[in-house]
């Protein structure tokens, strides 16, 4: 096995070029786990990875893509339905299985679906675009015995599994791995659906709760966060709610802060969402934000630029999607905090973030194919 650790993208270029993983294994880390794989056009080596686990069947295989562009750009459908979802999730630890016509992949596809997913490791997104061609990836086990973690282990007991190991680091990599969420995507046209409407099949949970993913699927949220959610953020997650509800858009909005929760929302953010309507204001206690809620988030969208770039720093995998609310709709700076100051300051706030929601909205449903195909 020839072990490369951080190798350069040149060398990984001139590698490939040359043919040297053509029908070759590769040990890899999808950034959650670590994988045996090849070249996709690679049928002796799918064959070699099958015998070696003991597996007759392609159920196992996934197939590692380095972007949700690389779709478009191959001429691959993405189902509408699916898009905000992989938006969510990509790069990231969920496999999603749907139905691909292209002959490419027909002979890991099963009933004419193939299991997709982004993997998080960067380098091995760049192996992927090297290679001009997806891998097949799977765990590194033998059939019905648990998944291998440990580096050591893989190298030593596992090496004649492999021809090549392309490696991000040569330490310092979890224990407690995790493997990815399957989901497979049945849509209302298929014979096996029941429900009449899309939707999600839990094949396998891992790292994300299937509830979590099925939650996102049927309706992403937004996730509005200011510093004690209880001024700014809040008008924003009611405001959404409120012109969604309207309008029938399949969003939803939540909000939190970063300082400790508990607190009932401002009296004067209270008493203007009442001047408008929004009665459900009066119950408001404020919570603070958590990793799970940005991971189940479709967009996580700021009052302030500081508090953008600490949730960033605090979850660097997810920070694609962490914007300002004003950046994400096109304007500058920050949505001021009203907290102490009189209602007139309020107002004026209020004015501010009501104008951000309406555009906001607009945007959603100008980026929807969906919501394009329904109007």
């Amino acid at each position: 096995m020839v072990i490369l650790i951080r190798p350069s993208l040149r060398k990984l270029e001139k590698l490939a070029s040359t043919g040297a993983f053509d029908n070759k294994t590769i040990l890899h880390y999808t950034g959650d786990m670590f994988g045996i794989g090849c070249k996709v056009s690679s049928y002796e080596a799918i064959e070699r990875i099958q015998k070696l686990k003991g597996r007759s069947n392609k159920h196992s295989f996934i197939l590692l893509v380095s972007s949700l562009q690389w779709f478009e750009k191959e001429g691959i459908f993405i189902p509408d339905r699916l898009i905000s979802l992989l938006e969510q999730y990509w790069p990231g630890n969920l496999t999603v299985i749907f139905k691909c016509e292209d002959k490419r992949f027909a002979h890991i596809a099963v009933d004419g679906k193939v299991a997709f997913r982004v993997p998080d490791d960067e380098l091995l997104r760049e192996f992927i675009d090297i290679l001009k061609e997806p891998i097949t990836s799977t765990s590194v086990n033998i059939s019905s015995l648990p998944p291998e973690s440990d580096l050591k282990r893989l190298t030593t007991f596992y090496s004649e599994w492999f021809d090549y190991a392309i490696l991000p680091q040569n330490k310092n990599y979890p224990y407690n791995s995790q493997p990815s969420t399957i989901v497979e995507y049945i849509s209302s046209r298929e014979e096996k659906n029941q429900s009449g409407f899309d939707e999600l099949k839990c094949i396998r949970e891992g790292s994300i709760p299937f509830y979590v993913v099925k939650n996102s699927f049927e309706k992403p949220t937004i996730l509005f966060v200011c510093t004690a959610n209880i001024c700014r953020s809040p008008i924003a997650e009611k405001l959404f709610n409120h012109y969604a509800l309207k309008i029938n858009l399949p969003y939803s909005a939540d909000s939190a802060g970063l300082l400790p929760g508990g607190q009932p929302i401002s009296t004067a953010s209270m008493q203007l969402l009442l001047e408008n309507g929004i009665m459900e204001a009066k119950d408001y206690i404020a919570k603070q934000i958590t990793p799970e809620m940005i991971q189940g988030s479709y967009l996580v969208l700021t009052m302030e630029e500081r508090q953008r770039d600490f949730l960033r720093m605090q979850e660097p995998k997810l920070a694609r999607k962490i914007f300002t609310l004003n950046e994400y709709v096109g304007e500058a700076g920050d949505i001021a905090d009203p907290y102490g100051a009189d209602l007139d300051t309020y107002r004026e706030t209020y004015k501010i973030i009501d104008d951000r929601i309406l555009r906001l909205i607009e945007k959603l449903k100008d980026s929807n194919p969906t919501l394009k195909d329904e109007s």
